[in-house]
Protein backbone atom coordinates (compact mmCIF):
# COMPACT_ATOMS: atom_id res chain seq x y z
CA UNK A 1 0.00 0.00 0.00
CA UNK A 2 1.82 3.47 -1.21
CA UNK A 3 1.41 6.09 1.54
CA UNK A 4 0.30 9.63 0.48
CA UNK A 5 2.77 12.26 2.77
CA UNK A 6 1.71 15.53 2.92
CA UNK A 7 3.77 18.27 5.15
CA UNK A 8 2.08 20.82 7.66
CA UNK A 9 3.13 24.20 9.25
CA UNK A 10 1.70 24.20 13.05
CA UNK A 11 1.51 27.15 15.87
CA UNK A 12 1.55 24.96 18.53
CA UNK A 13 3.08 21.65 19.58
CA UNK A 14 1.74 20.55 23.24
CA UNK A 15 -1.91 19.92 23.57
CA UNK A 16 -3.54 19.49 26.77
CA UNK A 17 -4.54 16.14 27.79
CA UNK A 18 -7.63 14.89 29.33
CA UNK A 19 -6.38 11.62 29.93
CA UNK A 20 -5.25 9.92 33.16
CA UNK A 21 -2.11 10.79 34.14
CA UNK A 22 -1.31 13.20 30.99
CA UNK A 23 -0.85 17.08 31.55
CA UNK A 24 0.18 17.63 28.10
CA UNK A 25 -0.18 15.83 24.21
CA UNK A 26 2.31 15.59 21.62
CA UNK A 27 1.64 14.22 18.54
CA UNK A 28 4.22 14.89 15.93
CA UNK A 29 1.93 13.32 12.99
CA UNK A 30 -1.83 13.79 11.65
CA UNK A 31 -2.96 10.24 10.58
CA UNK A 32 -1.10 6.88 11.47
CA UNK A 33 -0.13 4.65 8.57
CA UNK A 34 -0.45 1.83 10.76
CA UNK A 35 -4.15 1.20 9.53
CA UNK A 36 -5.50 -0.44 12.82
CA UNK A 37 -9.15 -1.46 11.64
CA UNK A 38 -10.57 -0.13 15.18
CA UNK A 39 -8.06 3.03 15.52
CA UNK A 40 -10.58 5.91 17.26
CA UNK A 41 -8.17 8.26 16.03
CA UNK A 42 -9.72 8.88 13.00
CA UNK A 43 -12.33 10.64 14.94
CA UNK A 44 -9.92 13.50 15.30
CA UNK A 45 -8.61 14.28 11.90
CA UNK A 46 -10.46 15.76 8.73
CA UNK A 47 -12.95 13.64 7.12
CA UNK A 48 -10.27 12.69 4.44
CA UNK A 49 -7.47 11.31 6.59
CA UNK A 50 -10.58 9.50 8.11
CA UNK A 51 -11.91 7.81 5.55
CA UNK A 52 -8.61 6.94 3.79
CA UNK A 53 -7.23 5.68 7.36
CA UNK A 54 -3.80 4.28 7.14
CA UNK A 55 -3.07 5.67 3.73
CA UNK A 56 -2.40 9.53 4.40
CA UNK A 57 0.07 11.03 7.11
CA UNK A 58 1.01 14.58 7.54
CA UNK A 59 4.10 15.05 8.74
CA UNK A 60 4.17 18.50 11.18
CA UNK A 61 7.24 19.72 9.83
CA UNK A 62 8.11 22.93 12.00
CA UNK A 63 6.99 21.59 15.12
CA UNK A 64 10.11 20.37 16.81
CA UNK A 65 10.96 24.25 16.51
CA UNK A 66 7.59 24.97 17.93
CA UNK A 67 8.15 22.69 21.12
CA UNK A 68 11.64 24.30 21.84
CA UNK A 69 10.28 27.42 22.50
CA UNK A 70 6.98 26.00 24.11
CA UNK A 71 9.18 23.80 26.64
CA UNK A 72 10.91 26.87 28.05
CA UNK A 73 7.41 28.75 29.02
CA UNK A 74 5.27 26.09 29.63
CA UNK A 75 4.77 24.54 33.61
CA UNK A 76 6.48 20.97 33.68
CA UNK A 77 4.05 18.09 32.93
CA UNK A 78 3.81 14.45 31.93
CA UNK A 79 3.63 14.56 28.17
CA UNK A 80 1.65 11.82 26.51
CA UNK A 81 3.86 10.81 23.04
CA UNK A 82 1.45 10.22 21.37
CA UNK A 83 -2.32 10.01 21.56
CA UNK A 84 -4.05 10.10 18.28
CA UNK A 85 -1.17 9.04 15.98
CA UNK A 86 1.65 6.57 16.35
CA UNK A 87 4.97 8.62 17.02
CA UNK A 88 7.09 5.44 15.83
CA UNK A 89 4.80 5.28 12.66
CA UNK A 90 7.48 4.07 9.44
CA UNK A 91 7.58 7.40 8.31
CA UNK A 92 9.46 8.52 11.27
CA UNK A 93 12.68 6.44 10.50
CA UNK A 94 13.00 8.87 7.69
CA UNK A 95 11.80 11.98 9.63
CA UNK A 96 13.29 11.57 12.82
CA UNK A 97 10.92 14.10 14.17
CA UNK A 98 9.97 12.19 17.35
CA UNK A 99 13.60 11.61 18.61
CA UNK A 100 14.33 15.19 18.22
CA UNK A 101 11.17 15.93 20.48
CA UNK A 102 12.04 13.65 23.00
CA UNK A 103 15.19 14.98 23.13
CA UNK A 104 13.84 18.30 23.88
CA UNK A 105 11.31 17.22 26.39
CA UNK A 106 14.07 15.48 28.52
CA UNK A 107 16.45 17.69 27.94
CA UNK A 108 13.97 20.53 29.04
CA UNK A 109 13.08 17.70 32.04
CA UNK A 110 9.18 16.95 31.23
CA UNK A 111 8.41 13.25 31.70
CA UNK A 112 7.62 11.05 28.97
CA UNK A 113 4.67 8.65 28.39
CA UNK A 114 5.01 6.94 25.12
CA UNK A 115 2.67 4.61 23.86
CA UNK A 116 2.89 2.56 20.58
CA UNK A 117 2.64 -0.14 18.35
CA UNK A 118 6.61 -0.11 16.63
CA UNK A 119 9.97 -1.46 17.65
CA UNK A 120 11.48 1.82 15.85
CA UNK A 121 10.95 3.21 19.54
CA UNK A 122 14.85 0.81 20.13
CA UNK A 123 16.15 3.44 18.15
CA UNK A 124 16.00 6.02 20.74
CA UNK A 125 17.01 3.80 23.70
CA UNK A 126 20.29 5.64 24.28
CA UNK A 127 17.90 8.91 24.80
CA UNK A 128 15.98 7.23 26.84
CA UNK A 129 18.67 5.92 29.00
CA UNK A 130 20.07 8.71 29.65
CA UNK A 131 16.99 9.99 32.00
CA UNK A 132 15.27 7.12 32.62
CA UNK A 133 13.49 8.64 35.54
CA UNK A 134 11.76 10.51 33.51
CA UNK A 135 10.21 8.00 31.39
CA UNK A 136 8.33 5.23 31.10
CA UNK A 137 7.02 3.25 27.81
CA UNK A 138 3.70 1.04 26.75
CA UNK A 139 3.19 -1.15 24.39
CA UNK A 140 -0.28 -1.76 22.58
CA UNK A 141 -0.63 -6.12 22.43
CA UNK A 142 -4.32 -6.58 21.31
CA UNK A 143 -3.41 -10.00 20.60
CA UNK A 144 -0.18 -12.61 19.81
CA UNK A 145 -1.66 -14.40 17.21
CA UNK A 146 0.31 -12.85 13.77
CA UNK A 147 -1.92 -13.31 11.78
CA UNK A 148 -4.78 -11.92 13.00
CA UNK A 149 -2.41 -8.90 14.06
CA UNK A 150 -1.95 -7.85 10.15
CA UNK A 151 -5.72 -8.04 9.96
CA UNK A 152 -6.48 -6.02 12.77
CA UNK A 153 -3.06 -3.79 12.57
CA UNK A 154 -1.95 -4.40 9.35
CA UNK A 155 1.20 -1.93 9.47
CA UNK A 156 2.60 -2.08 13.28
CA UNK A 157 5.24 -4.35 14.07
CA UNK A 158 4.26 -7.60 14.82
CA UNK A 159 3.42 -8.82 18.42
CA UNK A 160 6.75 -11.17 18.50
CA UNK A 161 8.76 -7.84 17.52
CA UNK A 162 7.00 -5.45 20.82
CA UNK A 163 7.43 -8.25 22.68
CA UNK A 164 11.39 -7.99 22.19
CA UNK A 165 11.59 -4.54 22.11
CA UNK A 166 9.46 -4.62 25.44
CA UNK A 167 11.87 -6.78 27.42
CA UNK A 168 14.49 -5.01 25.99
CA UNK A 169 13.63 -1.84 27.26
CA UNK A 170 12.94 -3.09 30.54
CA UNK A 171 16.19 -4.74 30.88
CA UNK A 172 17.53 -1.18 31.04
CA UNK A 173 15.52 -0.78 34.14
CA UNK A 174 13.18 2.19 31.98
CA UNK A 175 8.96 1.38 33.45
CA UNK A 176 7.27 -0.25 31.20
CA UNK A 177 3.84 -1.41 31.10
CA UNK A 178 1.76 -3.34 28.25
CA UNK A 179 -2.21 -1.56 27.44
CA UNK A 180 -3.90 -5.06 26.02
CA UNK A 181 -6.98 -2.49 24.62
CA UNK A 182 -8.93 -2.62 22.72
CA UNK A 183 -10.12 -6.33 23.83
CA UNK A 184 -10.99 -7.90 20.64
CA UNK A 185 -13.88 -9.63 21.08
CA UNK A 186 -13.56 -13.88 20.48
CA UNK A 187 -10.03 -13.18 19.79
CA UNK A 188 -7.87 -11.09 22.85
CA UNK A 189 -8.84 -13.89 25.36
CA UNK A 190 -6.79 -16.42 23.53
CA UNK A 191 -3.60 -14.23 24.44
CA UNK A 192 -4.29 -13.58 27.86
CA UNK A 193 -2.42 -16.07 30.15
CA UNK A 194 0.85 -15.13 27.24
CA UNK A 195 0.38 -11.34 27.81
CA UNK A 196 -0.01 -11.59 31.44
CA UNK A 197 3.04 -13.59 31.84
CA UNK A 198 5.06 -11.38 29.46
CA UNK A 199 3.56 -8.56 31.86
CA UNK A 200 5.12 -10.21 34.73
CA UNK A 201 8.68 -11.67 33.32
CA UNK A 202 9.41 -7.72 32.24
CA UNK A 203 7.99 -5.92 35.52
CA UNK A 204 5.49 -4.24 33.04
CA UNK A 205 2.00 -2.88 34.52
CA UNK A 206 -0.98 -3.95 32.56
CA UNK A 207 -3.43 -1.92 31.23
CA UNK A 208 -6.36 -3.17 29.73
CA UNK A 209 -9.93 -1.76 27.81
CA UNK A 210 -12.77 -3.21 26.11
CA UNK A 211 -13.43 -2.81 22.28
CA UNK A 212 -15.84 0.52 22.04
CA UNK A 213 -17.75 0.80 18.94
CA UNK A 214 -17.15 3.96 16.93
CA UNK A 215 -19.05 5.39 14.42
CA UNK A 216 -16.57 4.15 11.59
CA UNK A 217 -17.49 0.82 12.30
CA UNK A 218 -20.07 0.32 9.36
CA UNK A 219 -18.47 -2.41 6.96
CA UNK A 220 -16.06 -5.12 6.67
CA UNK A 221 -14.44 -6.96 9.64
CA UNK A 222 -14.69 -4.31 11.83
CA UNK A 223 -17.98 -4.06 11.46
CA UNK A 224 -18.35 -8.11 12.53
CA UNK A 225 -16.09 -6.83 16.13
CA UNK A 226 -18.69 -4.34 17.18
CA UNK A 227 -21.59 -6.64 16.38
CA UNK A 228 -19.85 -8.96 18.59
CA UNK A 229 -18.45 -6.88 21.32
CA UNK A 230 -22.31 -5.71 22.05
CA UNK A 231 -23.08 -8.97 23.00
CA UNK A 232 -19.95 -9.77 25.11
CA UNK A 233 -20.04 -9.65 29.09
CA UNK A 234 -17.78 -7.51 29.39
CA UNK A 235 -17.43 -7.55 33.64
CA UNK A 236 -16.88 -11.40 33.18
CA UNK A 237 -14.05 -10.88 30.77
CA UNK A 238 -12.58 -8.27 33.03
CA UNK A 239 -12.94 -10.77 35.87
CA UNK A 240 -11.24 -13.65 33.68
CA UNK A 241 -8.49 -11.44 33.17
CA UNK A 242 -8.19 -9.56 36.53
CA UNK A 243 -8.18 -13.51 38.20
CA UNK A 244 -4.96 -14.36 35.38
CA UNK A 245 -3.06 -11.10 36.90
CA UNK A 246 -3.53 -11.84 40.38
CA UNK A 247 -2.32 -15.50 40.47
CA UNK A 248 0.52 -14.66 38.89
CA UNK A 249 1.48 -11.43 40.63
CA UNK A 250 0.81 -9.21 38.04
CA UNK A 251 -0.34 -5.30 38.96
CA UNK A 252 -3.30 -4.68 36.34
CA UNK A 253 -5.43 -1.16 35.82
CA UNK A 254 -8.15 -0.61 33.90
CA UNK A 255 -7.16 2.43 31.55
CA UNK A 256 -10.50 3.93 31.31
CA UNK A 257 -12.77 3.06 34.32
CA UNK A 258 -13.66 -0.59 35.16
CA UNK A 259 -15.76 -2.57 32.29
Amino acid sequence: MELLVERKVVSSALGKSNLPGLDYTLNPYIGCSHGCIYCYARLYCEKRIAENWGKIVVVKENIAEILAKEVVKKRRGVVGLSTITDAYQSIEAEEKITRELLRLLLDNYFKVSIQTKSSLLLRDLDILCEKKELVDVGFTITTLDEKIAKILEPMASNPSERVKALEKISAEGIKTWIFLGPIIPEISEESFDEIVEIAKATNSLLYYDKFRIKPFMTSGIVKELAEKAKKVEWKEVAKKLKDICKSKGVEFASGFGDL
